[in-house]
């Protein structure tokens, strides 16, 4: 779809600048190596978009790599590294089956992007690739919803907002209207994005569809995959941040290790 938001990763990437993209690399690698991995010297971001946390890592100089399967974002996420001259590249491929030249230390997959795995099939293929892509030992770290998000028990997370950059505004709706199917655990709505720059206002958007994942069922794939072993859980970007069901645990941040 030629108005889609992916189609244009200098929106999204916009869309998403409120977070603290160095701290949560702190976070990221204080994780890791409370999980055993007291090194980091290659990782790479699966669906990664504009590339915001390989390309942090890359700028401490570790060799990231990037994989996305929307071509306008693996070539804007690669024009950005290569007018840094960092270490690493961003690779247009399916993140359920991708293939890096060597195997790295660190597999991240943020902001549920996740739940774009719609089947268990597809959980399953992604564990063993990113696993074929690991070292002995590497670590995946997985940011999801918490679950009161995905039970609706609670709404931990907002899903309209607004940004602001040289006199552009960006108003967010990232599927709000979603509806559940409740056979196959997937929402469908529609991913807007609204831009207001020198009196024109423009639209782009395209429907999304998620997985609703629970803890139980994931921890079920996990075990189906035999590849992976839990390692830790956070409830935010926060090491002193446990996983739990308290107000201030609004993510559920999954750290498994690679079963040698």
């Amino acid at each position: 779809m030629p108005n889609s938001p992916y189609q244009h990763p200098e929106l999204y990437e916009l869309a998403f600048s409120w977070r603290n993209y160095k701290k949560a690399v702190d976070f990221i690698s204080e994780a890791a190596a409370l999980a055993g991995l007291a090194e980091i010297r290659s990782m790479v971001e699966l669906g990664c978009g504009p590339g915001q946390y390989c390309r942090e890592f890359a700028r401490r100089s570790v060799v990231s790599y990037g994989v996305d399967l929307c071509p306008e974002m693996a070539l804007y996420a690669q024009k950005l590294y290569d007018e840094e001259k960092l270490p690493g590249y961003v690779l247009e491929a399916d993140f359920r089956r991708f293939k890096l030249e060597q195997p790295v230390d660190l597999a991240v997959c943020m902001m549920a992007t996740f739940n774009l795995l719609l089947t268990n099939e597809d959980v399953v293929s992604h564990f063993g690739s990113v696993a074929d892509n690991l070292t002995g030992g590497g670590i995946y770290l997985i940011e999801l919803p918490h679950p009161r998000d995905t039970f609706r028990a609670d709404s931990c997370t907002e899903n309209k907002w607004e940004m602001e950059k040289d006199g552009l505004k960006l108003s967010i709706d990232w599927a709000s209207d979603s509806v559940t199917d409740p056979i196959a655990e997937i929402d469908r709505g529609t991913v807007r994005l609204t831009t207001t720059e020198d009196g024109v206002t423009r639209i782009f958007e395209s429907p999304e569809a998620a997985r609703r994942l629970g803890l139980g069922h994931l921890k079920a794939l996990i075990d189906q995959s035999g590849r992976f072993e839990i390692a830790g859980m956070y409830g935010d970007l926060d090491v002193n941040r446990l996983f739990d069901n308290t107000k201030k645990s609004w993510r559920m941040i999954v750290l498994l290790r690679k079963r040698r």
